[in-house]
Parts: C-alpha cells; structure tokens; sequence
C-alpha cells in the first residue's frame, strides 16, 4: 500500500528512481480496484433477464473509466522511474506499451545499488 500512496504523492514526477516495491505497489493496487470493479458491475450491476447493465452497473463502469484516466499520469511517471531505476532512460519504457513483457521483466530487475545518473538509490 505504501508504494501506491508514494505513486500518487510523486503525481507527476518523472524524475528520479522507483523502486520495484513501489511500482509494484501501485500496480497491484489497482489490478485489485479493477477487479473489485469487474466483479461489481458483473454481479449486483448487470439485469440477468435483460443481459444489460442496471444503472448502478453504468455508475460502476463509468466510475472505474473514470479512475483509469485518473491513473494515466501516475502510471507512466512511475513507468518511467521504475526504468530510470535499472539505468535505463525513462523515454525507453514507451517501447514497454508495445512489449509488455519488457516492462514486465524491467519491473522485475533489482535496480542498481548505489546512486546513478537518474538520481540516488531509492533503497538508500
């Protein structure tokens, strides 16, 4: 949890370094609002008989889209520090939108010990 609220305090911070506790965090947060989400619209927000969505399934679903925009900035910049971490530039995590399991692996990687050109170790 600590590394979701930290994603958020650094909004729009694409400087620095992330660690993988802190991009993990984030991500694994919302994979469980998300799914949270899912599951709402899918059992108490869909009309069985109609096999359409009630008003509070359109409230969910519009709800959750809205969040995602919401997490859009937040997640690149934490993207782009997380490859900043490894040494790499933050501008490569674009190819990541493309590879997903380059960012995957990237997300994985221990980040280099000590302070490189992207700033000082997190961990320190």
């Amino acid at each position: 949890m600590d590394g979701f609220v930290t994603a958020f305090r650094r909004y729009t911070d694409f400087a620095g370094r992330s660690r993988r506790r802190e991009y993990w965090g984030f991500v694994l947060v919302n994979v469980a609002i998300f799914a949270l989400a899912t599951a709402l619209a899918l059992t108490i927000g869909r009309d069985s008989e109609a096999q359409t969505y009630t008003t509070l399934g359109w409230v969910i679903v519009i709800a959750a889209s809205f969040y995602g925009l919401v997490l859009l900035v937040p997640g690149i910049a934490i993207q782009f520090r997380r490859y900043q971490d490894i040494g790499w530039p933050g501008a490569v995590s674009i190819v990541g939108w493309f590879l997903p399991l380059l960012t995957l692996i990237v997300a994985c990687i221990p980040g280099n010990e000590g302070p490189n050109k992207y700033g000082p170790d997190p961990k320190a």
